[in-house]
């Protein structure tokens, strides 16, 4: 942050307003002064997520996190501090200086140099597809049905059979080297003889959020193995944290996403206009991926293929959307086909009736259940309605949980309140674990002791102070002389007032967002915290003025209690320091009593 002033940085914040930069991730509504939405740090299904216009901050009332609109992109897409800055200045058409250290320096041009090794590379494949030498590959897509709108919609290419094709490309480009081994485009074998990864494959670009090439999947055209090949991890492709053709369903406006196995089967979903199918790449999903799809769509449909490994891989994707807090539901097609297959043959409605026939998270578990179990023996039975009893009692909806309960009373002839009670049972022990938990955290809690709870009310104050003062700068020059640098305990917190301060009396001001780059990266969101659920007073400078005297009460008691252990302890014969001390008590217990006279 050293490398930019006040200045630079505020005129960044300016430019992002936090309402527009949040809902590009995150699906936000209007509830009076907040705009709310469902938190992307952590898993919830109810929303406790807020944004401030008015303050320019957001904050997660359940996790805790909160920040201006850099701490917010920055823990969002793990990017560092001056990474974010120009980000953000970029988006906000901000030009900042090129002071950075040579560290920065070099990582950011690597950045930007990995992107425009991936997109040349992109170029030259898709050329490679489009003359004589990708014939095959050509035939290969038109065989499956690919238009060539949709070849140049997603940017597809054709990896030559040669060893160093790619490689002699680059090369030819200027790319030294070192850049292109970085890329994980090419392969230095034992040797050090260096070759193509991709040779003889259909080429996949995989665009990031925003539309950049960070890396590629490949496909061989006959049975050969590995089927499928991606790009190795680099420093800008992360598998776990990108979905093929996510790019495109964000600006599709689409609430609702189809999750799918293959590159083939988001292309074909694509090329019949069901524009929000995306793929995870060549992983079962990850948490990362789910919070991405739930950052973008309200509902979730997993449509993998219906063998043993697709419905493991569709079992696991629904337990991570279930935790992140997704409605999710799961579409089968008939017959064993895939999408791709499906909607070639049938067409978009069909596909489309079948969205609607998609099963919940509930009925597919049971139904995969159902079908591992005997059902045929009496044994089988009982342990298919135990396990299902298990299931039932994790779900929260407690309508869906009895409807399930009247249907399987009725499907195996037993009482309702035979299966109710096997699922209550169930439910109590999840709470006593829970409850067990609790009160652990209230007993240690209750054993904190009472100085400690000072201590914290004491801080809580003085922040309180530093935050309204950032809410509304008139009040420093109304109570300046009340003002006294003692009240704030710590060292950081009289640096932040002394910035706050100087911000003010060089006329420039300083706001809450402007406030928060200030604060060390620790201390973001419990300042957060004190400015959302504290600073909501009628008038600024009355609250301002109790919690002075509020502090000024602590400070005296505190010295009060300093000196009577003082008096206590000390054994010499100083009467002369005695009287010293037992002068200033007196004056502080005649303040004491002024002050609750006066308060």
């Amino acid at each position: 942050m050293q490398n930019f002033s006040n200045e630079q940085i505020d005129e960044v914040l300016r430019a992002n307003d936090i309402v527009e930069v949040v809902s590009g991730y995150v699906k936000l509504e209007k509830k009076g002064r907040y705009m709310f939405g469902l938190c992307p740090f952590h898993n919830e299904k109810t929303p406790s997520f807020s944004v401030t216009p008015s303050k320019q901050i957001f904050y997660c009332y359940s996790c805790q996190k909160g920040g201006n609109v850099l701490h917010f992109v920055m823990e969002l897409e793990k990017l560092g501090f001056l990474d974010t800055l120009r980000f953000l200045a970029e988006r906000g058409k901000v030009s900042l200086p090129e002071n950075l250290t040579k560290e920065d320096e070099e990582r950011i041009t690597a950045s930007k140099e990995m992107i425009k090794i991936n997109t040349d590379a992109a170029r030259f494949f898709h050329n490679c597809l489009m003359d004589q030498n990708g014939k095959e590959a050509l035939d290969y897509l038109t065989k499956r049905k690919i238009v060539n709108s949709t070849i140049i919609k997603f940017g597809i290419g054709y990896a030559l059979k040669e060893w160093d094709a790619l490689l002699n490309h680059l090369r030819k480009l200027g790319y030294t080297d070192k850049s292109i081994n970085n890329s994980g485009l090419v392969i230095q074998n034992k040797d050090g003889k260096v070759f193509d990864r991709f040779r003889g494959r259909l080429m996949f670009p995989i665009f990031d959020i925003r539309g950049s090439v960070i890396g590629f999947g490949g496909r061989v055209l006959d049975d050969t193995l590995p089927k499928y090949m991606n790009s190795p991890e680099t420093s800008v492709y992360h598998k776990a944290r990108n979905l093929y053709g996510l790019n495109f369903v964000r600006k599709s406006g689409e609430k609702q996403i189809i999750i799918v196995e293959g590159y083939m089967d988001v292309m074909s979903l694509h090329q019949h206009g069901i524009i929000n199918a995306v793929a995870s790449l060549g992983t079962a999903l990850t948490h990362e991926q789910g919070k991405l799809l739930r950052m973008y769509g309200e509902e979730i449909i997993i449509s993998y293929d219906a063998d043993k490994a697709g419905q493991k891989a569709t079992l696991r994707g629904l337990e991570i959307m279930e935790e992140i807090g997704c409605d999710v539901k799961v579409l089968k097609i008939p017959k064993g086909k895939d999408p791709d297959d499906f909607i070639k043959a049938y067409g978009k409605d069909s596909f489309q009736k079948l969205l609607r026939q998609s099963t919940t998270f509930l009925e597919y578990k049971v139904e995969t259940l159902k079908q591992e179990l005997d059902q045929t023996s009496l044994s089988g039975q009982v342990d298919f309605l135990n396990k299902t009893a298990d299931i039932l009692s994790k779900i929260g909806n407690s309508i869906q949980r009895e409807l399930y309960i009247k249907k399987l009373a009725l499907d195996y002839g037993i009482r309702e309140s035979s299966l109710e009670f096997e699922v209550e049972k169930r439910m109590k022990q999840h709470i006593d674990k829970n409850t067990k938990v609790l009160q652990v955290k209230a007993y240690h809690q209750h054993n904190t002791k009472n100085q400690t709870q000072e201590d914290t009310r004491v801080s809580r104050y003085q922040k309180i102070l530093l935050c309204l003062l950032c809410i509304d700068n008139d009040i420093y020059n109304t109570v300046t002389e009340s003002l006294k640098e003692i009240l704030f305990g710590t060292e950081e917190e009289n640096r932040l007032y002394r910035l706050i301060v100087e911000r003010i009396q060089q006329g420039n001001g300083i706001s809450p967002a402007e406030f928060l780059t200030e604060v060390s990266e620790n201390d973001v969101s419990e300042y957060v915290g004190v400015l959302e659920k504290d600073c909501i007073f009628e008038d600024n400078q009355k609250a301002f003025l109790d919690i002075l005297k509020k502090l000024e009460l602590a400070y005296l008691k505190r010295r009060q209690e300093e000196i009577l252990e003082s008096l206590k302890k000390n054994q010499s014969k100083d009467e002369v320091y005695k009287a010293k001390l037992k002068s200033e008590l007196s004056e502080i217990l005649i303040k004491m009593k002024n002050f609750y006279i006066t308060y």
